[in-house]
């Protein structure tokens, strides 16, 4: 497995780049943003990859961070949900994005995703409502030990993790984790005081 590409950028097409590693050439199908987002042609590129295997070809996905590959993979698991529909919604979204609109049931925000319809976003919600916590920090970390520790003092109040979800994001991104108590406060601040029992 090619885990990661570490060269020069030699070309750009509308969905692909050619990375130069030690005089190989690696073309490499990107999605839309990690292209908006690349260096100059002849500069330094590193880029995470997945590598796929047909019967016919192989073909190489690039990703700009782990977490992407992370959830592209979790996507393609999904039926329905092939690597090029699974490139388009990375295109779309950053990580923390797609799990909010997920989160959120976001049907709207979902189906904007080209080769993504109402039936299909329907399933990405259906599979990913049981893992929706991806993109916070590990439990095994401090700070993942006081999400775990808001999460159950939230679902203990009768909120679901979908409700929560998006707020507990944004405390983790904009460093407003406190004590239990302050994000607590924050939170049902967010979900307008409203306790569920």
């Amino acid at each position: 497995m090619i885990g990661f590409l570490q060269g020069s950028l030699i070309d750009v097409t509308a969905d692909s780049i050619l990375v130069d590693v030690h005089g190989i050439g690696f073309e490499v199908v990107v999605h839309a943003r990690a292209l908006r987002s690349l260096p100059g042609k002849d500069q330094a590129i590193r880029i995470y990859t997945w590598l796929q295997v047909n019967d016919n070809e192989l073909r190489l996905y690039g990703f700009l961070a782990r977490q992407e590959m992370e959830l592209f993979k979790r996507l393609i698991t999904i039926s329905g949900i092939g690597p090029k529909v699974a490139m388009a919604i990375l295109g779309r979204f950053e990580p923390g994005d797609f799990y909010r609109a997920v989160a959120g049931q976001d049907l709207k925000t979902l189906t904007s995703v080209s080769g993504v319809g109402k039936k299909s976003a329907e399933r990405l919600i259906f599979e990913f409502k049981d893992r929706i916590l991806p993109g916070l920090p590990d439990s095994s970390s401090a700070m993942g030990t006081e999400v775990e520790a808001l999460l159950d003092a939230l679902l203990a109040l009768g909120y679901s993790r979908e409700e929560v979800y998006p707020q507990i994001m944004n405390l983790v991104e904009n460093g407003e984790m406190g004590t239990l108590e302050e994000s607590l406060r924050k939170v049902l601040k967010a979900q307008g005081g409203r306790y569920k029992r």
